[in-house]
């Protein structure tokens, strides 16, 4: 294997985690590799431990919390300013990887059309349980974590064509990255990966699942797993996505499936003996609502950006829409399917 590597740490108010992280980041097989860690303007301390106590790790500190879209570019940018970087690689702070993760993650990258590979993320406090095999997409703009909760048996070793990777651990390589652009920034959180996810794929770009790229991930270290502003930007940043990436006729047919999803979701919260909460308590109804209606609003509101966004990368499209439609039957998630908020 070849290429250099950028592993790219976006680190806020991380004092609890980020020895952990870069300890097990700096100790890997992999031979050509840097660490940078971004640091999200944090007041905790961390930024400190950085400096002092990993020189091995390059810090780059941010004047304000950019959050993770806008952060993340900026470590990105910073590694594509090295002439030998050829793959990108995100990894969340609130980690532990093993010492073969890199090199695992890597290997599949060889394959020139592959644009990003996914790393296998575990529960960092349950390692048999898993958080992520990569996404699987809805037909209204979101997406879901293949795999998500369930036990580790090695179910998805074999099936190593995804549709995406989660940020959370993520490699891109150069190449696709120039192509199609970094992750969107208007974004804020979440849903950022998924919307590049899609660039790529509409741009010809394959995505690879690494099953031996094993990450221990503290799962909602630096946000509540079920937070109303979480609600609210995951909201509003599917219904960009879904303008900005799916052809109209999936676009006319995402309300009604929409629709259903949420009767059915709203159904299985009152039986949360038989369908347990995904990561924990839930949100209340009524703050479901706000969160949402909060989301949807300020989405509309910004579908003028939404759409120029769309008409720029029309020139990049390499697939049509009935390759869509396979990638739905391929990687979709039925409604029966969708986990439990």
């Amino acid at each position: 294997m070849s290429g250099r590597a950028w592993v790219i740490v976006l680190n806020w108010q991380g004092a609890k985690f980020i020895r952990e992280c870069l300890r097990s980041a700096l100790d890997q097989d992999y031979a050509d590799y840097r660490i940078l860690v971004v640091d999200n303007a944090s007041t905790d301390g961390s930024r400190e431990i950085v400096r002092d106590e990993f020189p091995q790790a390059e810090l780059l500190a941010l004047p304000e919390n950019r959050h993770f879209a806008r952060g993340m570019n900026a470590g990105f940018e910073r590694a594509l300013k090295d002439p030998a970087c050829t793959y990108a690689v995100a990894l969340n702070n609130d980690t532990r990887v093993d010492r073969d993760w890199l090199s695992a993650l890597v290997r599949p990258a060889q394959e020139t059309r592959v644009g990003s590979v996914a790393a296998k993320m575990l529960l960092m406090d349950r390692p048999e349980i898993l958080n992520t095999a990569g996404l699987r997409i809805t037909r209204d703009g979101a997406a879901v974590d293949r795999g998500w909760l369930q036990k580790d048996e090695g179910q998805f070793d074999r099936d190593v064509d995804v549709f995406g990777a989660s940020g959370g651990a993520a490699l891109y390589r150069r190449d696709a990255l120039e192509a199609v652009g970094l992750y969107d920034g208007d974004f804020v959180a979440y849903l950022e990966d998924l919307d590049l996810a899609w660039r790529l794929r509409l741009a010809g770009w394959e995505a690879r699942f690494a099953p031996h790229s094993v990450v221990h991930h503290k799962f909602s270290a630096s946000s509540s797993p079920n937070s109303p502003w979480k609600a609210y930007v995951s909201e509003r940043n599917r219904i960009w996505n879904l303008v900005q990436n799916y052809p109209w006729r999936y676009v006319a047919l995402a309300a009604p499936w929409n629709a259903v999803k949420n009767v059915a979701a709203l159904r299985r919260r009152a039986f949360p003996e038989r369908y347990p909460i995904a990561g924990g308590a839930s949100l209340s109804f009524s703050q479901v609502i706000e969160a949402h209606l909060r989301g949807r609003k300020d989405a509309y509101a910004g579908l003028p950006r939404a759409l120029e966004k769309r008409r720029r990368r029309a020139a990049s499209r390499k697939v049509t829409s009935a390759d869509v439609g396979r990638w739905f039957r391929r990687y979709g998630i039925g409604i029966k399917e969708m986990p439990v908020h």
